[in-house]
């Protein structure tokens, strides 16, 4: 019975931290590195005016958010969830780079 009340708790010398809190402090660092680096990236996108580009990650940013919440919220393997998100955008992606430079190609020929 003991183990089981001390299974979550990880000791650092004589503290002894719950592991959810050391995987919200991780989490919560990783996020911080996301943003900064997101948000130089959006600068340079939005500096270079690309919009299809900046609507991109943002969409990626929703899908795969949805994804994940889906595969929490349905207690389901989140990796057939994301597999299906990622192939999705993949397809996202490719369209938007191929739709406007098709549509360029038949405005030449007219």
């Amino acid at each position: 019975m003991e183990n089981m009340l001390l299974s979550g708790i990880i000791t650092i010398g004589n503290i002894g931290i719950n592991s959810v809190y050391v995987y919200l402090g991780i989490m919560l660092l990783c996020s911080a590195a996301v943003y900064y680096m997101v948000k130089k990236l959006y600068k340079w996108a939005i500096k270079k005016q690309m919009l299809r580009f900046l609507s991109y990650i943002g969409a990626s940013t929703v899908i795969i958010s949805l994804t994940i919440i889906l595969a929490v919220l349905q207690e389901r393997d989140a990796w057939q969830f994301l597999k299906a998100g990622i192939q999705s955008l993949a397809f996202l992606g490719i369209s938007l780079a191929i739709f406007p430079l098709l549509h360029q190609f038949l405005l030449k020929r007219k």
